[in-house]
């Protein structure tokens, strides 16, 4: 019997160890076979690391191969709050064992605070108010901090301090080209301009690295890597000129100086072919640190998202269209002064005009009643068409984000008040990038050009280009011939313009001002607030380069176009068209007298000597040196080191300071200086220039030597030296 039951037992048993064995081997093909890939993802997932490749982001540059921003290698600065902690602790319970101590001030977040605070520009308080957080175990102290700082923090030996190598983006020259260049945000996309237009191209592909880990995430050896390379962005290559971009920057730098506006531009643009030379806005920013400027500051790249009435500077749309369609001769005449229309009488700006005079003097005058004539001859429709020949009915297409949009009246729907005030300039609204393709037509002979500010997509490793932006015709508005007549009109503005603001000896400038009432939101127009503009191209009889100076609201009693934007616009062409290589005709022909060649020579760095060895080092330059200050040691010079100027030229350095015990700025002799240089000299001292003629400094009312309060107007006499 008990055998019996002992069989029993040894049977049930097989057949449970049977059906565990068969679950068992259920289980296991269950898993092997149909849960194998997702066990195995699983797996891979623990050991597998992937790391980023980051993509260097493509170089930005001018014309002539100049970097105007790049990404360079940066570091961030990190702290282990965690780690401080612990060697704070081992400080103050130190342990038994083999090995150098730590320093009693290791882990102590106030030491580190005022040792890092120099170094990261940053308040000690809120460094130390980062290192002592709550339940936090790293924190991120400073971005993008330079290798140089990179070291020298280092070298501090702050356990729980350390550097995570990156990369950021660097513009050499500052706040040069600004609005123009953009900036690139934090987590590496273009932000605006040409960051952002052309983030695409520039920013590249990061690629991956794979790899299978240990469990303290170090890669296994014998194991082969997954790497997929990074693509570097490509380098684009502007139609920008450096140097042309700072002559623009240094005109509204003097411009605001002065005048004070809310806001100004200029650019500089080849009307050739639509190529913008330079383009500056005020206010700016510094790309390098765009996070301290303010989002409008970032966002308002006004020469080319603003949109405003353009005032006279549109009287060349009206007179270019009277002329193409045979509606007026330039020796006509008529009575000027005012007209009435729809019972609302238009006056010309001075209120009682000229008299009888021809309509080139309506133009030289900036008459309103002769362009009202104009257009009534013209008509509604004939007038708008020419305005769209112009292609103030679109936008340009500029290769810049953000591009505004113009306000125009309807031709069917507008009255002849509307048709009045549109002939000169009002009630329409355009954008400075529509002006400089219009007035380039005539420039060019009758082409509105597309502007554009990318001459290049070029490969980083090879140098080939793969791509390139030719010139582009948006419309035709009228004949060579009809634009010839035109220019010498434009020219004649410039020429026969009492105040002389825009003429330079020797050159051929044409152009046209600009003075615009600013529209109230709620409808009407300020009483106290203008766009003052110049816009204009030289030389007149073959352009080669356009300049608009666009200001608003300056702080001045007389807001014209001719007293506040159209001297900068001079100073500009008055640097440009020399490095242009387009001389002034008293220029050509010093250069075929038999004379000898005028020698040059480099300015040398002043800055730290003494008064005794820059005098020395002048004199051995062929330099004649004008020392102002009471100090010994040099601090401040004009020209920049690494000019080059005619042997024999003056400099002016400042030794110590150039203030009496009063505050008062001793006046430098400017005598022989060209307005540009003068203007230069004064803003270097904190003194506003008041200049009255063209050329080179002939006189100045202050005296030479003799002390005036800080901000005072030097009053400068301009003339042929």
């Amino acid at each position: 019997m008990v055998d019996r039951q002992v069989t029993v037992r040894a049977k049930w048993l097989r057949v449970l160890l049977l059906c565990g064995l068969s679950l068992l081997i259920v289980r296991l093909v269950y898993i092997q076979i149909f849960k194998s890939e997702t066990w195995a993802q699983a797996a891979q997932g623990i050991w597998q690391e992937t790391d980023k490749i980051q993509a260097v982001r493509g170089t930005i540059y001018d014309r002539n191969g100049k970097m105007l921003a790049y990404t360079t290698v940066a570091y961030d600065v990190r702290a282990d709050l965690k780690m401080m902690q612990a060697a704070k602790q081992e400080v103050e319970n130190p342990k038994k064992k083999p090995g150098k101590e730590l320093e009693p001030w290791q882990g102590d977040p106030r030491y580190y605070a005022q040792k890092l605070a120099p170094l990261l520009k940053m308040p000690e308080e809120k460094i130390y108010q980062t290192l002592t957080q709550k339940d936090v175990v790293g924190v991120d102290l400073k971005q993008a901090v330079d290798a140089d700082t990179a070291e020298k923090i280092d070298r501090l030996g702050l356990k729980g301090i350390y550097l995570h190598k990156t990369t950021t983006r660097h513009y050499p020259n500052g706040s040069l080209a600004a609005h123009l260049l953009g900036y690139v945000t934090n987590d590496g996309k273009g932000g605006s301009g040409v960051e952002l237009q052309y983030d695409s191209v520039l920013r590249g592909q990061d690629g991956v690295r794979k790899f299978l880990k240990d469990n303290e995430g170090n890669p296994l050896p014998y194991e082969k890597e997954n790497v997929q390379p990074a693509v570097d962005g490509k380098d684009v290559w502007l139609t920008i000129d450096e140097t042309i971009q700072h002559y623009a920057e240094d005109a509204l730098d003097h411009l605001v100086s002065q005048y004070k506006p809310n806001s100004a531009s200029i650019v500089v643009a080849d009307p050739n072919t639509g190529e913008i030379l330079a383009l500056a806005n005020r206010p700016t920013f510094n790309p390098n640190k765009f996070w301290e400027s303010k989002q409008e500051v970032l966002d308002n790249n006004r020469a080319v998202n603003a949109a405003f009435e353009p005032g006279s500077t549109f009287k060349i749309v009206t007179m270019t269209a009277a002329l193409a369609e045979k509606k007026v001769t330039l020796d006509a005449t008529f009575n000027s002064g005012s007209i009435t229309v729809q019972g609302k009488t238009i006056h010309d700006w001075n209120n009682i005009g000229w008299g009888t005079i021809t309509f080139r003097q309506g133009m030289e005058h900036s008459s309103n009643v002769g362009m009202v004539i104009l257009g009534q001859r013209l008509g509604k429709q004939m007038l708008f068409d020419y305005i769209y020949k112009f292609g103030f009915n679109q936008r340009t297409g500029v290769d810049l984000p953000g591009e505004g949009d113009s306000v125009l009246f309807n031709p069917g729907k507008m009255s002849d008040l509307d048709l009045a005030v549109s002939s000169f300039g009002q009630g329409n609204a355009v954008t400075p990038m529509q002006q400089v393709a219009a007035v380039s037509a005539v420039a060019n002979g009758g082409s509105v050009m597309r502007p554009f500010v990318m001459k290049e997509i070029r490969d980083p490793k090879t140098g080939a280009t793969v791509q390139e932006q030719k010139p582009h015709v948006i419309s035709q508005v009228a004949t060579p011939e009809v634009m010839a007549t035109m220019r010498s009109v434009l020219e004649g503005i410039v020429k026969n313009d009492e105040t002389k603001a825009g003429y330079i000896e020797g050159y051929h400038i044409a152009g046209k001002t600009g003075t615009a009432q600013i529209a109230k939101p709620t409808g009407g127009y300020y009483s106290d607030r203008y766009i003052c503009s110049f816009i204009g191209f030289a030389p007149a009889d073959k352009p080669k380069v356009l300049v608009y100076v666009t200001v608003d609201s300056p702080s001045n009693d007389l807001q014209f176009g001719n007293i506040v934007a159209t001297p900068f616009a001079k100073e500009v062409f008055a640097n440009v068209l020399p490095y242009l290589g387009m001389q002034a005709q008293q220029a050509k022909a010093a250069v075929t007298a038999p004379d000898r060649p005028v020698k040059y020579s480099t300015v040398p760095n002043w800055a730290g000597m003494d008064r005794k060895q820059a005098e020395q080092l002048a004199k051995a330059n062929e330099i004649r040196l004008q020392i102002l200050g009471s100090g010994d040691q040099i601090s401040l010079q004009w020209p920049k080191p690494g000019s080059n100027v005619p042997a024999g030229s003056s400099a002016i350095v400042i030794a110590g300071q150039v203030k009496d015990d009063h505050g008062n700025v001793q006046v430098p002799d400017l005598t022989g200086k060209s307005m540009r240089e003068a203007f230069e000299i004064l803003s270097m001292l904190g003194l506003v220039p008041d200049i009255s003629g063209s050329g080179y400094v002939i006189g100045q009312e202050q005296k030479a030597g003799s002390f005036v309060p800080a901000g005072s107007k030097i009053k400068l006499t301009l003339g042929s030296n």
